[in-house]
């Protein structure tokens, strides 16, 4: 495990908090590039199995990989190998998408160069056309979303962790997201 060419790896993966156990030894890999979908019902585990997979939290039993690093051995490593879209938009909505992508690049320590680089690039993947001083809560949930995404993807992490990233966002909207996402894996 760790060496092989998955992109995910994680093999009876079990967390408990105090007596409830919210993961249950699970098992699965994906591949590079490829699009994985993690279904089950609410409070099935699956934020919790995602969490742990970006190094937010250190599994009480079994092994995870992520891009080959150990996610209980070196937690730090994993954040900067993965991007995060949560269930929740993460976006302050009273400051501009420019301050929301300026906030996120200083999380993962990017300098001003790379920074600005990095959202012309991703302002064309998502096709953002509004000024980077528009504010976020005057923007449509599905622009929130693709902001939110790009937020994600700012530093150009390896693999990008997405949790409902359509609930309730018009049919239009997730139609065009998940286009986005096609086009990701596409290029791995």
């Amino acid at each position: 495990m760790g060496k092989t060419n998955s992109a995910v790896e994680a093999e009876n993966l079990t967390m408990r908090f105090g007596s409830f156990t919210a993961v249950d030894h699970i098992s699965f890999q994906v591949g590079k590039g490829e699009i994985f979908g993690f279904l089950g019902a609410n409070g099935a585990g699956k934020t919790t199995t995602i969490r742990i997979l970006c190094g937010l939290l250190i599994p009480t039993d079994g092994r995870a990989h992520v891009a080959g690093v150990d996610v209980s051995r070196d937690p730090r490593k994993v954040k900067f190998l993965t991007g995060y879209m949560s269930q929740k938009f993460t976006l302050y909505m009273d400051m501009s998408v420019g301050e929301n992508l300026a906030f996120a690049a200083s999380l993962y320590k990017l300098d001003k160069p790379t920074l600005e680089r990095r959202t012309r690039e991703l302002f064309d993947f998502i096709n953002f056309r509004y000024p980077p001083e528009t504010l976020v809560g005057a923007l449509s949930g599905g622009l929130k979303q693709q902001v939110s995404l790009a937020a994600a993807m700012l530093h150009d992490p390896e693999v990008i962790f997405l949790d409902e990233p359509t609930a309730g966002v018009s049919p239009a909207s997730r139609s065009r997201f998940w286009a986005l996402i096609r086009k990701l894996s596409g290029q791995g």
